[in-house]
């Protein structure tokens, strides 16, 4: 960002040097170098403080202002990273379809089935949601929010169903051995 004669907050913070390694360290300490940059962050920031001035809100400590933004910034950058990485749930569904298509287990269906049905509903719900309908988490969690009557995230709902599955995983190995 370049000098901005009409706020003298937005030049204190851009020239603020701790800031800039507070965000540098935050993003380090996250594991978002990958994708996030210094530079990234204190343009969002910038931006937000031009918004807030301009809007007529007069901030007495910018640079601890946007210290605080930065903060809420990059933490909400690092909770869509995480939700958009890979669970465990998710690799053993990948790996496990990788193994039905290879070997033609399809006709396992009805002994699978057997075993789902001796789990609570709640989770023989979920697990028929997820893997046998194909529903996202976001969605498995918008249908048990209305079910349920308050929010659950997908989050919730990944959980219940990694409960679910290792749930079912122990009936199985207690009728195989």
């Amino acid at each position: 960002m370049t000098k901005n004669n009409n706020f003298p907050e937005v030049d204190e913070v851009l020239q603020a040097k701790w800031l800039k390694i507070h965000i540098m360290n935050r993003i380090h300490v996250l594991k978002l170098n990958s994708f996030l940059s210094e530079e990234d962050v204190i343009q969002h920031v910038g931006m937000c403080l031009i918004e807030k001035l301009r809007s007529g809100v007069k901030i007495h400590h910018p640079v601890a202002w946007a210290k605080l933004v930065s903060e809420r910034h990059i933490n909400a950058l690092y909770k869509r990273h995480k939700m958009s990485q890979t669970t465990e749930s998710d690799k053993v569904e990948y790996l496990a379809n990788l193994y039905y298509q290879k070997n033609n287990l399809y006709d396992d269906y009805e002994e699978i089935t057997k075993y789902i049905q001796q789990l609570k509903f709640a989770s023989r719900e979920i697990i028929v949601m997820r893997f046998f309908q194909g529903l996202s988490w976001h969605k498995v969690a918008e249908i048990l929010s209305h079910r349920e009557g308050k929010r659950i995230c997908a989050a919730t709902a990944r959980k219940r169903g990694e409960r679910a599955i290792n749930k079912l995983r122990q009936i199985y190995l207690k009728q195989v051995c």
